[in-house]
């Protein structure tokens, strides 16, 4: 277990695996990925606005409610510590929960994170009428059908098709028309900073693009962060702010 192929010299050729090898291995990880004791413990170290979003989030999971939040917060306000905490919770306890970001740095950042283009087929270059390329007899598409939850950081990057489509997909999978497919799912990030990037365009149709401008953004339950925990022992950034 855990070897390769083609050290064994079985054929002249390297063996590559299939497509859906790759998405059966990617799957199985998910499926088994271990928690730390450091994150099992972040739940005690939540501060008070992290700890109320925190049991709102879990009460709806843990009743089997549908639920869609957006964490709002500048920078230092521990928003990765809080979806380390969820993520830990939840994973501790048996179930899947899905760490996507909008980017490659932020993904590397949550346990067992991946890009949302990554972890639900979204093409790089998005349109009115592009879809996530996701069958739903695939294990991908059971993995995301077992989600109890899914956490998406560094939405305000993100255009509103690719938010759109997701909620296309989750309904389609759950075979229901509640907003994405009834999952729970907790959406963050800071409009204050990079907004999705339109080529050659002004500040009105890098907002125009954006989850703000979306229906959607007026379903979510909306969560604040205000205490800023990195200025306390950070005062070069506490300048900054």
């Amino acid at each position: 277990m855990g070897r390769d192929i083609n050290e064994f010299e079985l054929t002249q050729g390297k063996i590559q695996p299939s497509a859906t090898a790759k998405e059966a291995k990617d799957v199985h990880f998910e499926r088994n990925i271990i928690v730390n004791e450091q994150d099992l413990l972040l739940p005690y170290k939540l501060n008070i606005e992290q700890r109320r979003a925190y049991n709102i989030i879990l009460d709806t999971i843990f009743s089997n409610k549908p639920g869609a939040f957006f964490i709002d917060g500048p920078g230092g306000t521990g928003k990765s510590f809080l979806y380390r905490a969820l993520l830990a919770t939840v994973r501790h306890r048996g179930f899947i929960a899905l760490a996507i970001a909008s980017l490659g740095v932020a993904a590397s950042l949550l346990p067992g994170g991946r890009t949302a283009h990554s972890r639900f087929k979204i093409p790089i270059d998005v349109d009115e009428n592009f879809s996530c390329n996701i069958s739903k007899q695939s294990s991908l598409a059971s993995l995301i059908r077992d989600a109890k939850l899914i956490i998406w950081d560094k939405i305000s990057m993100a255009k509103k098709e690719m938010i759109e489509a997701l909620d296309l997909l989750l309904r389609d999978l759950m075979e229901t028309t509640m907003l994405f497919g009834g999952k729970v799912i907790v959406f963050s990030g800071d409009f204050r900073q990079t907004l999705p990037v339109v080529r050659g365009g002004q500040r009105e149709d890098f907002v125009r693009e954006s989850l703000l401008c979306s229906e959607i953004w007026h379903q979510l339950e909306k969560l604040q962060l205000s205490e800023n925990m990195r200025t306390k022992t950070d005062p070069a950034f506490c300048e900054y702010l």
